[in-house]
């Protein structure tokens, strides 16, 4: 593994643990975050989503935590950086509703909250599909077919 990964991943995954162990162990400003968002879920279809508001919030930070510490110990980082990304859009929306706000600065203030989260999200999908230098499995198959391809061409020629 690179110095670039063994750096990069542990950065990235640092704000995820911070969070995450927020949520568990203090999930009642999570809750009420949540809550606020309770009108917009129903109007999507959503409204029933959580029974138990406080136990949605502490799983989440559970699933978030375990997740960073794999990106950042570099144990199956790819499923790791694609499940933050998954529990990232999401909890970025509920985080920072600019629909409700009234007033210009706190406008802007949900809209930097809304980029920060598209800009983790973009870096967790690049962590997702990072190989560690490795080929993709397609290239290795359309390599092997040509390499193939290649020793029966000159196997032919040898015998003709």
């Amino acid at each position: 593994m690179s110095l670039t990964h063994r750096l990069a991943r542990p950065l990235l995954a640092s704000i995820f643990i911070a969070d995450g162990l927020d949520a568990l162990r203090r999930p009642d400003s999570h809750v009420e975050r949540f809550r606020k968002a309770e009108p917009l879920l129903e109007k999507v279809g959503l409204g029933g989503m959580a029974a138990d508001p406080r136990l949605l919030v502490r799983a989440t930070g559970a699933v978030t935590t375990v997740s960073a510490i794999m990106l950042a110990t570099s144990r199956k980082p790819r499923t790791a950086a694609l499940t933050l990304a998954a529990i990232t859009v999401p909890l970025t929306l509920v985080n920072n509703p600019v629909w409700s706000a009234h007033d210009r600065g706190r406008k802007r203030e949900l809209r930097r909250g809304l980029l920060r989260g598209a800009s983790a999200t973009g870096g967790l999908l690049l962590a997702a599909l990072d190989r560690d230098g490795k080929p993709s499995l397609g290239w290795r198959l359309t390599n092997n077919r040509e390499h193939r391809a290649a020793m029966r061409e000159l196997k032919g020629s040898l015998t003709s």
